[in-house]
C-alpha cells in the first residue's frame, strides 16, 4: 500500500510540474503554470474500474476479493479546495459517493508542521452506511456524540512515521519540483503533443518515469541522483502506467484519464481513474481549527476501542433477565455451576453488574447449602 501510493503521487506529479519547450509544449507548460498559481477550485475523481488478481488464492478469497473490487469500482469523489500556497495550507470539502451513498468528508492540511484535521462529521453517516450493509454491527452514530464537532489531529510533527511520510511525498516531491526535472521534459518529442481548438493533450506512460531517472542519474546534482533512487525502489512494482492529460487553455480545465497496474507479492491489482479539475482565484483565508476543538488520533482511537468494548457487554434488560432466572432457580445451582456463570458473564458486566451478579449467585449458594 506504502508504494502504490508513491506511485500515485508519481502520476499526479508528472503532470503537474511541466516545462516544456517547442511551441505546444511550451502552451502546455504556460496553461499548467496557470492553472498552478490558481489557488482554489473544484474537483472531481472517479474510479471507473477496479481489479484484483491473487495468486494461489482459494475460491472464497477470490470471491471476496472480486466482490470489494466491484464494490470500490464507481466510486467518485468530488469536491472544492482552497490552498495558501505562503502558509503551505490546504482546505478541502469533498464527497465520497459509492453505491448511492454519500459521505461528506471536511479536511485541512498543515504542510509546514505537518499535520492533518478531519472532521468528525462523517463518523454518523459512516456508521449508518455500514449498518445498511451489517445490521449486526456493533456500533450506534450516538456512541461518537462526544466527539461531535472535533477535529481530529494527526500531528506528524509529534508522530514517530514523520521520517516514513517525509520519505513519502518530501522526498518525491523535491526531485520531481525541480529544474532538473523541467529541463527532461524539454527533451520529450515535441510530436507527442496534440493541440485541437483550444486543447492540448499528451499522453504519459511508465517509460517517461524511467528516462527521467536516467536523465537524472546522467545530469543531476548528489542530491538528485539521491532522490532518483527512491522513485526507482517504488517504480519497480508498477508494471504499467498510462496517463493522458487534457488541458483547456479557453476554459483553465484539466482532465486526466490514468491507467494503473501494480503488482505486489502475489497480488495484481489495476485502476482506472478519470479525474477533473476546474481551478480559479479566491481571496478567502484558510483557518485551521483550533486546539480546543481538536482530539488525537490517538483519543480517537480509544473511543473506538471504549465502544466496542461496551457494545460487548449485556445490555440492562438483558443483564436484569439473567438475575430474574437465577433469583428463580434458588437452590438448583451446584457451586460448581455458581463457579461457571461467574466465570462464564465477568468479561460482558460492567463492575456494578458483575457485584449484583455475585450477589444473587451466593445467595443462590445459600440457599443450596
Amino acid at each position: 500500500m506504502k508504494k502504490f501510493k508513491v506511485i500515485m503521487v508519481i502520476a499526479l506529479a508528472l503532470v503537474v510540474f511541466t516545462g516544456c519547450k517547442k511551441q505546444t509544449q511550451k502552451e502546455f507548460s504556460e496553461e499548467l503554470a496557470k492553472q498552478g498559481e490558481m489557488n482554489s477550485g473544484e474537483f472531481s475523481a472517479v474510479i471507473d474500474k477496479l481489479t484484483i488478481e491473487t495468486e494461489d488464492s482459494d475460491a472464497p478469497t477470490r470471491t471476496m476479493t472480486d466482490m470489494a473490487a466491484k464494490l470500490i469500482s464507481g466510486t467518485k469523489v468530488s469536491g472544492d479546495y482552497l490552498i495558501d500556497f505562503k502558509k503551505e495550507l490546504l482546505a478541502t470539502n469533498m464527497t465520497v459517493d459509492n453505491l448511492g451513498q454519500k459521505l461528506p468528508i471536511e479536511l485541512y492540511i498543515d504542510g509546514k508542521r505537518p499535520s492533518t484535521y478531519m472532521s468528525t462529521a462523517f463518523m454518523s453517516e459512516l456508521v449508518d452506511i455500514v449498518k445498511e450493509f451489517n445490521p449486526d454491527i456493533p456500533f450506534d452514530a450516538e456512541m461518537f456524540e462526544e466527539v461531535e464537532g472535533k477535529y481530529i489531529l494527526d500531528d506528524q510533527k509529534e508522530s514517530k512515521e514523520k521520517d516514513d511520510a517525509k520519505t513519502d511525498v518530501g522526498t518525491l516531491s523535491e526531485s520531481i519540483n525541480s529544474d532538473l526535472f523541467s529541463d527532461y521534459l524539454g527533451t520529450l518529442d515535441p510530436d507527442s503533443f496534440e493541440k485541437k481548438e483550444d486543447s492540448i493533450k499528451r499522453t504519459f506512460t511508465k517509460k517517461d518515469i524511467q528516462n527521467f531517472i536516467k536523465y537524472a542519474k546522467e545530469n543531476g546534482d548528489k542530491d538528485a541522483k539521491k532522490e532518483v533512487k527512491e522513485l526507482e525502489k517504488n517504480i519497480d512494482d508498477l508494471t504499467e502506467y498510462k496517463q493522458t492529460v487534457t488541458l483547456n487553455t479557453k476554459k483553465h480545465t484539466q482532465k486526466s484519464t490514468m491507467k494503473l497496474t501494480v503488482k505486489s507479492e502475489d497480488t495484481t491489482s489495476t485502476i482506472d481513474l478519470t479525474m477533473n479539475n476546474q481551478p480559479k482565484d479566491s481571496d478567502k483565508k484558510i483557518k485551521l481549527p483550533k486546539k480546543a476543538d481538536t482530539i488525537s488520533m490517538e483519543e480517537f482511537e480509544k473511543i473506538i476501542e471504549d465502544a466496542q468494548e461496551n457494545t460487548s457487554l449485556i445490555s440492562e434488560e438483558d443483564f436484569n433477565d439473567l438475575l430474574e432466572v437465577i433469583r428463580r432457580g434458588g437452590g438448583q445451582f451446584s457451586q460448581t455451576e455458581i463457579d461457571q456463570i461467574k466465570r462464564t458473564y465477568k468479561p460482558y458486566l460492567t463492575d456494578e453488574q458483575y457485584k449484583q451478579l455475585e450477589e444473587a449467585l451466593d445467595q443462590a449458594g445459600q440457599i443450596t447449602a
